[in-house]
């Protein structure tokens, strides 16, 4: 912590814009985050990217990832422990992903909003979940079978509620009805009383654990690439 404090004000210093990341999990505690995102204000951070953390396939700890409900009675209880006089936190993301956050937008994943390319190539579906790769964006768009994934069509989706798919849902519905950002802007975060509703998870699909085998394919491919190639020389 006092390695991370000191490097913020170097490149605070030197004039770089600086932004954290803060991946909550069932153990965050409201109080506790609250103080901290005063602190990093007061350090001078930029801006603060926060996202409650997923349950992706291969992380070895799925005991302490936060499901919906989990995910929204704890932004309301950071968001509203927010204290008059001290500074604004300012986030990373739009006022209506963090509205969505504390349970007061519906909104369904849009999975193509943050596509990931990594050293496998282009990720199938996106930055979560590693289904397949391919080795062009226009074949990721047109392949990727995009009907299937999201949270009450896919069992993995379930309980994400992650900015790589729903910060897209979120902008998309600031540009196309910017009145119900305006109204998060004037009047704050909703904390308390009814939440929104919920997706139905009754019909999704249920989960396939392939990507394992994607990366080992993945793998396979790269190695025998040099092969390929130093036979392709020979041949020419």
């Amino acid at each position: 912590m006092v390695f991370a404090v000191a490097a913020i004000g170097e490149a605070k210093k030197r004039g770089f814009r600086t932004i954290i990341n803060a991946t909550l999990f069932n153990n965050a505690d409201p109080e506790r985050q609250a103080r901290f995102f005063d602190d990093v204000m007061d350090m001078g951070v930029d801006g603060i990217s926060v996202s409650p953390g997923y349950a992706y396939e291969r992380a070895p700890d799925q005991q302490h990832f936060l499901n919906r409900q989990a995910t929204k009675e704890l932004f309301r209880g950071i968001f509203s422990r927010k204290k008059p006089g001290k500074k604004k936190w300012q986030f990373n993301q739009s006022s209506l992903f963090l509205d969505f956050l504390a349970g007061n937008q519906t909104y369904e994943c849009t999975p193509w909003g943050n596509p990931t390319r990594n050293y496998f190539g282009w990720q199938k579906p996106c930055y979560l979940l590693g289904e397949g790769y391919v080795s062009s964006f226009k074949e990721l768009m047109e392949t990727t079978e995009w009907d299937k994934y999201g949270t009450g069509k896919y069992e993995k989706c379930a309980d994400c509620m992650v900015h790589c798919g729903y910060e897209a849902t979120a902008v998309t519905e600031a540009v196309t009805k910017p009145w119900k950002m305006l109204a998060v802007e004037m009047f704050g975060i909703k904390t308390e009383g009814k939440m929104a509703p919920d997706l139905s998870l009754a019909n999704q699909r249920p989960a396939e654990y392939v990507f394992s085998a994607h990366v080992q394919n993945a793998m396979a491919k790269l190695k025998h690439a040099p092969k390929e190639a130093e036979l392709e020389d020979t041949a020419d």
